[in-house]
């Protein structure tokens, strides 16, 4: 909407334009004599040229009317587009009496199938800026003769049939303003403004009314200015309130309220303009708040359809994070209720963050979800663009791990299964896909005790696949007791080496898995062993030497290693242990005291060491974005 509310702000510039031009030829009367001085006043003022093609014509009387056709202002230098500004039609209804004091009030003013042409060249320079020109006494062509109008007063104003373009000069990104009606109404200058809009902006529907404070208010600068904005964006209801205020170059929005479907939002924003960048602070609050309520699902489906869809889980669709570099900010954000895309929910949000130079230090992310906890901190220097550098801390507690697995796409009957996830990752890139694929850090998961339902029948789900070929009891028993499992991702530029750091634990058995994760190329290869709990009566033979799971992030296959050599065998661990089970405190990551031979303590790095040729020490790397993570983890159980 950015662009939207700077169209109408030069579209109101040309309408000033047309109103001097209108201005000198009610003043001069003679039509033959002021087509002349329009054009150069124009001239003078924006160094572009000003065609009346359609001839000008005056109707005189208690209230004359002038009438322009075929309207054309020039455009910059280095534009393609000839004209900036082509109106069919211009039309002013002026208040006689008021020219006698030398004051031009405007009683109608209508502009018909107007196109405006805005865009910026590969420096970022918009065609709306003027150059600075001599004034307009240097001209050669002589002004109007008579006196000077002392002031101006706007009646109505009525904008039919236009259009505004706005065209990116870096990107090529184009949007697109479709003016169906545009109407401003005000008694005289001391009176409330109302206005309406009614158009597109791009493919999005928007319906707008507005309440404004009085322009002679405004031009005398007495603050605060109210404005009061509804009406509906895409078929939702959507409103702004504000009171403005201009103190030096601080632009202050008070009593700010924001509204959008079913979300509403409160509080103050300021902009501090200035060199080098502009900076804007804000402080808002929300009862609740719903990302779809913001979106704008026309340009999203269009751009979606236009999109090649990525062979990926995590996209490498680039991320311009180069607008971070144009302007500083800080502020933060209260959300009681935060409503995701997919239907999911945050609770209890708040953000805190600073933007300096192009660095994003965002030092407070915390949330409730997933029936826990997730505190988080976050930073993201864009100066380095588009190589920017990412620092992700999370720790996250209490999570319900029936709830994760939802979240990814799969349903699990369960109970307990409380999870804790912790993850330091650095990156660099200009999308997940090279983030992920030069992380570096830990990622560790821990899930405590659990009943897990044992899903009936067999399943083309990857992780079920995996789950039966390393529990044999999975197909007899109605349910798995979990005592507990460990993920520890220790990624170096993108891959994570396992040695025992994924393992589990049921009142039967135990697992442990060595090999590597890939986030470079998407893949997986875990060698898995079994151990049976000393005492449990089943036959050896029975449990798997060996399993393999291995393959793309999105369809990884399961298989029983035959080839198994003694030695891989012997360093993932007996065919039977002594069953002392990992104890998971309040804190599951912390140190227990457990038996040091159990799967989940090795995992955790608190085991017996365990020396081996093959052994390589332990790496200090990393994960990706959190999104992507669930889409990958969601690609593995089966999504």
């Amino acid at each position: 909407m950015r662009i939207f509310w700077r169209a109408l702000a030069v579209l109101g510039g040309v309408v000033v334009l047309l109103l001097i031009a209108v201005a000198i030829a009610v003043h001069t009367v003679d039509v033959k004599e002021f087509i002349g001085p329009i054009k150069q006043r124009v001239k003078d003022a924006t160094g572009r040229d000003l065609e009346v093609r359609g001839g000008i014509d005056l109707k005189l009387g208690l209230e004359p009317k002038l009438v322009l056709d075929d309207v054309t202002l020039g455009n910059a230098p280095w534009s393609k587009q000839p004209q900036m500004f082509t109106a069919k039609h211009v039309e002013a209804q002026i208040a006689l009496l008021p020219l006698l004091r030398k004051r031009f009030d405007v009683i109608r003013f209508k502009l018909i199938e107007p196109t405006i042409v805005l865009e910026t060249d590969s420096d970022g320079k918009g065609n709306w800026e003027f150059p600075t020109l001599p004034a307009a006494a240097q001209s050669s062509t002589p002004a109007p003769s008579g006196g000077t109008l002392g002031g101006f007063a706007v009646g109505d104003i009525a904008i039919s049939g236009g259009a505004v373009t706005y065209r990116d000069g870096k990107t090529g990104d184009v949007t697109t303003i479709v003016i169906e009606d545009l109407t401003v109404h005000a008694r005289d200058a001391q009176s409330p403004v109302s206005g309406r809009f009614r158009g597109k902006v791009n493919d999005t529907a928007v319906a707008l009314e507005g309440d404004f404070g009085p322009l002679d208010q405004l031009m005398r600068q007495r603050w605060p200015y109210p404005v009061t904005v509804q009406g509906e964006i895409n078929g939702k209801k959507a409103s702004v309130g504000t009171q403005v205020t201009v103190q030096g170059n601080v632009v202050g929005l008070d009593e700010l309220k924001i509204g959008s479907g079913s979300s509403a939002m409160t509080g103050k924003m300021a902009v501090v303009t200035g060199s080098p960048r502009s900076k804007l602070t804000f402080k808002l609050d929300a009862p609740t708040f719903s990302l779809a309520d913001f979106a704008f699902p026309a340009q999203a489906v269009a751009a979606a359809k236009a999109a090649a869809p990525s062979k990926y889980v995590f996209s490498d669709a680039p991320i311009d994070v180069a607008a971070l570099k144009d302007f500083d900010a800080e502020g933060e954000i209260t959300i009681g209720a935060l409503s995701l895309p997919d239907g999911r929910h945050l609770d209890q949000v708040h953000l805190q963050l600073t933007l300096v130079n192009g660095k994003l230090d965002v030092p407070v992310m915390q949330a409730t979800a997933l029936g826990g906890t997730v505190l988080g901190r976050l930073q993201l220097d864009a100066s380095r663009a588009p190589d920017a550098a990412l620092s992700l801390h999370v720790d996250a507690k209490n999570l319900d791990l029936g709830a994760l697995l939802a979240a990814a796409g799969v349903k699990r009957e369960l109970h307990g299964g409380k999870t804790e996830v912790k993850a330091d990752i650095s990156a660099r890139g200009a999308s997940p896909r090279q983030w992920a694929s030069s992380a570096d850090g830990n990622v560790i998961v821990v899930v405590g005790p659990a009943t897990v339902v044992n899903p009936k029948g067999s399943t083309d789900v990857p992780l079920d696949r995996l789950l039966e070929a390393v529990n044999p009891f999975r197909s007899i028993d109605p349910s798995t007791q979990l005592h507990c499992a460990v993920v520890r991702l220790p990624l170096k530029n993108g891959v994570a080496t396992i040695d025992r750091s994924i393992a589990g634990e049921t009142n039967k058995l135990g697992a442990t898995a060595s090999g590597t994760v890939d986030f470079r190329s998407e893949t997986l290869d875990l060698s898995i062993k079994p151990q049976i709990r000393q005492g449990i009566p089943i036959a050896v033979p029975q449990v798997a030497e060996l399993v393999r799971f291995h393959g793309p992030f999105t369809s990884p296959s399961v298989g029983i290693d035959a080839t198994a050599t003694a030695a891989t065998v012997a360093r993932l661990g007996a065919a039977v242990y002594t069953g002392g089970l990992s104890i998971i405190g309040e804190s599951l990551i912390a140190q227990a005291t457990a038996d040091p031979a159990a799967p989940c303590q090795i995992a955790l790095g608190h085991g017996a060491a365990v020396t081996t040729a093959a052994a390589k020490p332990a790496v200090n790397p990393a994960a990706t974005a959190a999104q992507d993570v669930g889409k990958a983890v969601g690609r593995l159980l089966g999504r």
